[in-house]
């Protein structure tokens, strides 16, 4: 096979119908490179819950899938129907099927081209059994732990072996999903259900593998992108290390870390190629590490497909990694070498999610009541919300990805933080607050974390989550004008809910800046505490209010 230009590329798929197996915020920006750089028809899947979302606005058309929440993961109807449209490529995004070596086979067996790689070489780069099986035999490090899948009588004997704490993890899938750490062995057979369970309805796959629970990390990884003739480039280290209960929050590029030098880049890197070609693997995948104090890696897991955090790499390099993936797909040489590709930003992002960090970052869904979203020099974002959204509780709570970017770590600080000030969504709890106070945090600033950081640092959870004063204001005299009382004022012998009434048969008002309001009969309200409660509910106090005058 001989390589295509990106012209011929260009002109193979113009007008083309390019499907985006996907949802939300991954489905979005996959359209938008379809659209953009190649004049294709972008066409996204659908449930009846996400025909309306803001990401559905990306796509040229939407491919409907019915009311199944889970209908992502039904590769053959979604084969079936692309085979109907015409569809000449699907791309898997993230999540969902987009590890799923089925995809690429049934997809090559319909006459459609994967926009990934293949069956084999995802499988045994996918497969964290079979990668880490891979890694030894080409002398790349990897954690103490067992050769294959175990049950838990092997585990018991594994843990004899190598000692506690260790992890228990999902042989099928990534993401920090099914990882459970076990730190005494009368943990083990809970935790060993519960993992594959997880496992199970994450991956399709419920064998578990025993590693070493290292302490004090880094979590580092290489973005690598193959071509079909065996052209691999290595991109700088992101620094995933901020995260909580193996979920990644916070990602950076390169790494602030002192200990990341260039030496130690290097060998991550060239660790990254020797997997890759080792497999004949075409497309993007992401090598991950986990680094001692000391500067030791040890290899944790490959994964094949785009990553969440691949926009702080396009940001640091000035590329379109989708848009190469795509290229690749249908048969271009890859368009990146050391000589023509160099780094020019540094670059992070923050995962916007919909949840509440003070409540164990438990994801919530409702109605998005206000939304203005940060910009300017340096700033991009990826967001599947907007002021009216019902966010739905069927899927993850990834509402936005926030990118800050600059040519230092100081100057990345700085606009993070004046990003995260001008961001504002109001209806439903999100990070954004969280984000605040880490980014005030001293020891984020001057890049002394590991993996603990979130956990050990209970002061990040410090804070008020309050709407602006005006909107907190509002909601307080409509809430007044509906009940005809403030019910945030200690009833008692000299207030209650029917007196003392207000004396005129309306009441007048203005908050500034702004009109008068007018508050009709039979309205009844403490005046004098009124402007005091603009804050959220508060318990009641011993003290007992003097009447209202």
């Amino acid at each position: 096979m001989s390589a295509k230009t990106m012209e011929q590329i260009q002109a193979e798929l113009k007008g083309k119908a390019i499907l985006v197996a996907n949802r939300g915020i991954p489905a979005r920006r996959i359209c938008r490179a379809i659209r953009e750089r190649f004049g294709a028809v972008a066409v996204m899947t659908a449930t009846d819950v996400d025909k309306t979302s803001p990401a559905a606005s990306a796509a040229q058309e939407l491919m409907l899938l019915g009311s199944t929440p889970t209908a992502y993961l039904d590769l053959d109807l979604i084969i079936s129907k692309a085979k109907a449209r015409g569809i000449v490529g699907i791309h898997p995004g993230w999540g969902f099927a987009s590890e799923d070596d089925n995809f690429p086979r049934k997809c090559e067996e319909s006459g459609i081209t994967f926009i990934g790689s293949t069956c084999e070489s995802m499988n045994l780069l996918g497969n964290k059994v079979q990668a880490r099986n891979l890694a030894i035999r080409l002398g790349v490090p990897v954690v103490p732990g067992s050769d294959g899948a175990v049950d838990i009588e092997g585990a018991r004997a594994i843990i004899k072996k190598i000692g506690l704490p260790v992890m228990l993890m999902a042989e099928g899938g990534g993401g920090g999903r099914g990882i459970f750490v076990i730190r005494t062995m009368q943990e083990l057979e809970d935790a060993f259900v519960k993992a594959s369970t997880m496992a199970e309805a994450s991956f399709g796959n419920p064998r578990l593998f025993v590693e070493r629970y290292l302490e004090h990390v880094r979590h580092i990884e290489i973005q690598v992108i193959a071509d079909k003739y065996g052209n691999v480039f290595a991109f700088d280290e992101r620094d995933c290390t901020v995260q909580r209960n193996h979920q990644k929050l916070v990602e950076i590029t390169p790494s602030p870390w002192p200990v990341m030098t260039k030496e130690l880049r290097e060998q991550l890197k060239e660790y990254a190629r020797t997997l890759v070609k080792a497999v004949n693997y075409h497309s993007l995948a992401t090598v991950e590490f986990l680094v001692t104090r000391d500067g030791t890696p040890y290899m944790i897991e490959v994964n094949t497909r785009l990553q969440v955090e691949h926009g702080i790499t396009e940001a640091r390099y000035g590329v379109d990694l989708v848009e190469a993936q795509i290229a690749i797909a249908f048969g271009a040489e890859l368009p990146f070498t050391e000589e023509n590709t160099k780094p020019q930003n540094w670059a992070m992002q923050v995962r916007i999610n919909c949840e509440d960090p003070q409540n164990g970052f438990t994801p919530n869904c409702g109605r998005v009541s206000r939304y203005v979203s940060p910009g300017g020099p340096g700033i991009r974002l990826d967001s599947n919300l907007c002021a009216g959204y019902d966010f739905p509780s069927n899927y993850d709570s990834a509402g936005s990805l926030l990118i800050a970017f600059g040519k230092s770590w100081e100057r990345i600080l700085r606009i993070m933080d004046r990003a995260l000030e001008e961001y504002t969504i109001s209806g439903i709890k999100t990070t954004l607050p969280f984000y605040r106070h880490i980014l005030e945090n001293e020891q984020f600033r001057s890049a002394d974390f590991d993996t603990n950081f979130v956990a050990n640092t209970p002061e990040l959870f410090d804070y008020q989550d309050l709407a602006p004063e005006g909107e907190r204001l509002s909601r307080l005299v409509a809430e007044i004008s509906a009940k005809g009382y403030n019910p945030y004022v200690q009833l008692g012998q000299y207030r209650s809910v029917d007196t003392p009434a207000c004396r005129s048969s309306t009441l007048s008002f203005r908050i500034s800046p702004g009109p008068t309001v007018t508050l009709p009969a039979p309205t009844r309200i403490a005046a004098a505490s009124c402007w005091n409660s603009c804050a959220t509910p508060r318990p009641s106090t011993s003290r007992t209010p003097r009447p209202a005058t």
